[in-house]
């Protein structure tokens, strides 16, 4: 099993850039389990490697190499439920534990790890608010009552800024750690704006700058910028139903609203009859909307369609996350919109629920 792993980390060091990697090793000790498997999750470039190892006497140990620091994860008997998170610094870590929760467990040795349990020290109070906010959705889901989930909505898009501002404070605190860019392109990767995202990556030291997710978040601020408010949009141009490739470029003279979303994407089906509620109020004024799925099913996409009623522009390259418009716009999390004018330029961003209506409203259309 640990041959296996090995191997992996190799090929993948191949197949990217070998001389960028550098090793960790974990030495682990458990009061509480003394055999059994624990497994290692590694998350980086978008594949993900997992390694198990026999835990001795309450002894286990892995290795491997990592160009950065990434997403990882460790969990006994492959126990979904119950697991440690941390980064794969590559250093020599020591990680220490009784035993069930993992999460109670102890990582020395990690300037990253203990930076990162300082962030999650900083966030927990809103962190908190979203816990109990979260359950009181689940409550007015389950009683179907709107009014109260509408209500919740709102809420969230408070403690959304609330949980932002607590970022940008640790991120200006501690411009060294890469954490903060972590923490910039984690909290501030969907539904904001280059005016927020620029003074923190300023903030940053030039060496975190320099890493992979400081440049990342660099390509990130340089995406929001084309795509600000008062910017002439990207065009997209990708098939409807029928095969016919449309551009949004050639709505112009109309006001539209880009809907990104997909059929599989319960808040987009549950924001989609307001859009309709929209549309029809404005169909005859001057208005419209420009669907772009990020459905890989054609069947699906088109049954969301007619069930839903969005009879305007529906068009996807079925490529799913993939799709052409999430690097243009940086489109991280659906549902998405942005209202263009006449001339195809951006007005407007993310109207949700009863906002578009009264966007809508304010032009006299």
């Amino acid at each position: 099993m640990k041959m296996l792993f090995l191997f992996l980390t190799a090929f993948i060091s191949f197949g990217s850039n070998a001389q960028t990697k550098k090793p960790f090793n974990i030495t682990g000790s458990i009061d509480d389990i003394k055999t059994g498997l624990i497994y290692l999750n590694v998350y980086e470039n978008g594949i993900e490697v997992k390694d198990s190892c026999v835990i001795q006497d309450g002894k286990f140990f892995f290795k491997g190499s990592v160009e950065e620091a990434p997403y990882s994860w460790l969990d006994v008997k492959d126990d979904k439920r119950d697991f440690l998170v941390f980064y794969a610094e590559p250093v020599d870590m020591v990680i220490k534990g009784k035993g069930s929760p993992l999460k109670d467990w102890t990582i020395e040795g990690s300037s990253l790890n203990n930076s990162n349990a300082a962030f999650k020290k900083a966030l927990k109070p809103v962190n908190d608010k979203f816990e109990a906010h979260y359950k009181l959705y689940e409550f007015a889901d389950s009683s179907k009552n709107t009014a109260m989930m509408d209500s919740l909505d709102e809420a969230e898009f408070e403690l959304t800024k609330e949980k932002k501002k607590d970022a940008a404070s640790f991120v200006k605190a501690n411009p060294a750690s890469l954490i903060s860019a972590i923490a910039i392109k984690e909290n501030f990767g969907y539904y904001s704006e280059a005016m927020e995202v620029a003074p923190l990556y300023a903030a940053l030291d030039e060496s975190i700058r320099q890493t992979k997710t400081g440049k990342e978040v660099k390509k990130m601020l340089d995406t929001y910028e084309k795509v600000a408010i008062g910017n002439i949009a990207p065009d997209i141009a990708q098939e409807d139903t029928s095969g016919n490739k449309i551009s949004l470029s050639s709505l112009r003279g109309k006001y539209v609203l880009v809907d990104f979303w997909a059929s599989w994407c319960g808040p987009c089906r549950k924001e989609n009859p307001n859009i309709v509620k929209a549309y029809n109020a404005y169909k005859h004024k001057g208005f419209t909307v420009f669907g772009v799925s990020y459905d890989k099913t054609k069947a699906k996409w088109t049954k969301a369609i007619v069930k839903d009623e969005l009879f305007w522009t529906q068009v996807s390259d079925l490529q799913g996350w993939q799709n052409a418009s999430a690097a243009q716009y940086y489109i991280k999390a659906i549902p998405a919109n942005i209202l263009l004018d006449k001339e195809g330029r951006i007005i407007a961003k993310n109207l949700f629920g009863k906002k578009l209506q009264a966007k809508l409203a304010s032009l006299n259309l």
